[in-house]
């Protein structure tokens, strides 16, 4: 995530299409390396069936195939099922405190080199939406900086919950956390950022997290729920992508109120297409941005990664039951709206709430 942070999210990584500098691509792919050998180091050392090994030839072999150019599972999912697979290994407080430092450590960094104007004046980022301006504070797009804040928002959220704190909100130090995160997240999302698939999953998730003020033991819901929600909305957004038609009134509205996206969505179908696994040349933003999960999972890693994708998502909602986290559980039902406007739920930043979940459901196991 932190040498992400650099490539892909900062403003080394222009929405121009302008070329990185040689040394943020080092950095990334010296980063990438080490992550994978550390996982794969850490997943030999815990084997302990044939299919956690299978996977593991799997996975290096995918990977093995994206550095030689073939296209095979994108390298995001790669990353995701390292970490899952490795879930056993590690504490969930632990990893859930250092994450959230890490991310405070790199939006501090991104910020420090905006505002010392270290980043190469050609990538600046300024977007103009009706007579406002949006910045993105050193990330390659407003969106980007929105959403980064929104998952630091649910880390703390996370760590919150990690340290049984939860359990004392009769205190008035906890409302004033809570309180500081909202204000917080409410200036980001709607005032600077103007991040509107982030400012949707911020209200979702407001709306959903008020019950606990008065009940700090609800119980998480049946998984049944996410997963339905999952499902209507993937089928949802890969039907109207599908049969958009730019002369219907309706299909010409709808595409206004999401910003001509439903249109680039339906010309990257026609381009590029789907197939069992991703065949094609797409890469978001080259020349088309998908800006919806479920239809750029389909376009990009293929039917079987869509199906890999979605199951491991759904997964997630049957172990934070499990957990009974409802504060994980309502998290990850907010991002699946969040995914209708923006192809951001696979990003390295965003990992953490599927992640989370394999965590806690292990730790439960253990415990038995």
């Amino acid at each position: 995530m932190a040498a992400s942070m650099l490539y892909m999210y900062s403003e080394f990584n222009s929405v121009d299409q302008l070329p990185e500098p040689g040394y943020v691509k080092m950095i990334w792919w010296a980063g990438i390396s080490v992550f994978l050998v550390l996982q794969a180091t850490l997943l030999l050392l815990n084997i302990n069936d044939r299919i956690k090994m299978s996977c593991l030839i799997t996975l290096v072999g995918l990977f093995a195939l994206d550095v030689i150019g073939f296209k095979s599972i994108n390298l995001q999912i790669i990353c995701l099922s390292f970490l899952i697979m490795n879930s056993e290994s590690v504490s969930f407080k632990k990893f859930i405190k250092v994450d959230f430092v890490t991310r405070l450590v790199c939006i501090a960094l991104v910020l420090m080199m905006f505002f010392c104007g270290i980043f190469p004046s050609q990538y600046d980022v300024y977007v103009p939406r009706g007579d406002t301006i949006r910045s993105s504070l050193g990330f390659n797009h407003p969106n980007s900086f929105g959403g980064y804040c929104l998952y630091i928002l649910i880390s703390f959220l996370l760590f919150f919950y990690s340290t049984g704190r939860l359990q004392n909100l009769k205190k008035i130090s906890n409302f004033f956390w809570f309180l500081l995160m909202f204000i917080t997240g409410f200036f980001i999302e709607f005032v600077y950022a103007d991040s509107r698939s982030s400012q949707v999953t911020f209200i979702l998730m407001v709306l959903l997290i008020i019950p606990l003020v008065f009940n700090k033991n609800i119980k998480s819901f049946k998984p049944l729920l996410g997963i339905f929600i999952l499902l209507i909305m993937t089928l949802t957004s890969v039907m109207v992508v599908f049969y958009y038609n730019q002369f219907s009134t309706f299909f010409v509205k709808l595409n206004d109120l999401t910003s001509n996206r439903l249109f680039l969505q339906n010309e990257a179908f026609k381009v590029f297409g789907f197939n069992l696994f991703n065949v094609s040349d797409f890469a978001q933003g080259n020349p088309i941005w998908v800006d919806n999960q479920y239809v750029y999972n389909l376009i990009s890693t293929g039917i079987i990664g869509s199906l890999i994708y979605t199951y491991i998502y759904a997964k997630s909602f049957v172990n934070a039951h499990k957990a009974d986290c409802y504060i994980l559980y309502i998290v990850l039902i907010a991002l699946i709206f969040k995914g209708s406007f923006e192809s951001t739920l696979i990003d390295y930043y965003a990992l953490l709430p599927i992640i989370c979940s394999f965590f806690m459901v292990n730790k439960i196991s253990m415990k038995q």
